[in-house]
């Protein structure tokens, strides 16, 4: 019995570098939606926590392990707060882009991809009456692709944070996103 299991290990450890062979390879497009949660300040001043529909879009090339794709996303939110030191802001509209890159690394089982993500690119933030600003930041997170045939089934959660100057004032955004969508591989 202990010989068996010694040779399985064995065995199962040869054939773990053949593992990646099982991924899905080569391009990818994709739809996303998902919940975006920010939770935006303006001199340390923090506005209540507001989630807004999240939606965008994502091409990739996938190699085994390693994923690099181009991402582009955006959101609206209201800012909400019953500080009276916020009321010129409360109920006005924030809606933030991102487009940028983001580097996949993952294990590439036969139909299910666990990955970590770590992105930069270009936010743009824009409050209404306010003005618009972006800034280049990192995002960074987890997630996983089920694939079936073709298409991909993805969800992730993504940190982003970053901040902007807009009318002599310093605004800060950050929070934890949800992501879920789907990849079509060809």
């Amino acid at each position: 019995m202990k010989r068996w299991l010694i040779r399985t290990l064995c065995l199962g450890l040869l054939t773990l570098p053949m593992v990646p062979l099982f991924g899905q390879n080569g391009f990818y497009l994709g739809l996303q939606a998902g919940l975006s949660n920010e939770n935006p300040s303006v001199d340390k001043i923090k506005f209540d926590r507001n989630s807004a529909l999240l939606y965008g879009g994502q091409v990739g090339f996938r190699l085994h392990s390693l994923a690099i794709e181009g991402r582009f996303f955006r959101s609206d939110h209201d800012l909400l707060s019953e500080d009276a030191r916020l009321a010129d802001y409360d109920g006005i509209g924030l809606d933030y882009y991102y487009l940028g890159a983001n580097v996949k690394l993952g294990i590439p089982l036969a139909i299910i991809y666990p990955y970590l993500t770590v992105g930069y690119g270009l936010y743009a933030a824009r409050i209404e009456d306010i003005g618009d600003e972006s800034t280049l930041s990192f995002s960074a997170g987890g997630g996983a692709e089920l694939t079936l045939g073709k298409v991909g089934i993805f969800a992730e959660l993504l940190y982003i944070d970053f901040s902007v100057d807009l009318t002599g004032k310093r605004w800060d955004f950050g929070g934890m996103n949800v992501h879920a969508g789907l990849n079509f591989h060809f």
